[in-house]
């Protein structure tokens, strides 16, 4: 099959796609299944009033302060209230885990890092 067959498949079946797109009419476009009109439009009003009545978040900051940065750093602090920090014996034990896994990564980069060096110099590269 060549490069011009793979093409010629492709558009075909990206029109197939399309015109199954365009079949939709009516209510199964909408997505409204066996529905009447009245349904719909109950339907879509209900929709927008779900958005009017959405309020602020739980916790967000009620007042804004004048400042964009006094605003940020109280809002960084209400964030950072809600965190659930970890025992401090569980901390250390996970950023050593980190820095030793840091250090293995470190390490075997270098170690490879010059044998390719050796490599490199020795092939007259570089």
């Amino acid at each position: 099959m060549s490069a011009d067959d793979n093409v010629k498949e492709k558009t075909r079946d990206k029109n197939k796609t399309s015109s199954k797109a365009r079949k939709k009419t009516g209510n199964e476009a909408s997505g409204a299944k066996g529905k009447g009109r009245k349904n719909m439009l109950s339907s879509a009003s209900s929709r927008t009033k779900v958005e009017k009545t959405g309020g602020a978040p739980k916790g967000a900051v009620a007042s804004k302060p004048a400042g964009k940065m006094l605003t940020f750093l109280r809002e960084v602090k209400i964030e950072m209230s809600k965190v659930t920090w970890p025992p401090r014996k569980e901390l250390l034990q996970a950023t050593g885990v980190v820095i030793v896994a840091v250090v293995i990564a470190g390490a075997y980069i270098g170690v490879f890092d010059f044998i390719w060096n050796i490599i490199v110099r020795s092939v007259g590269l570089g």
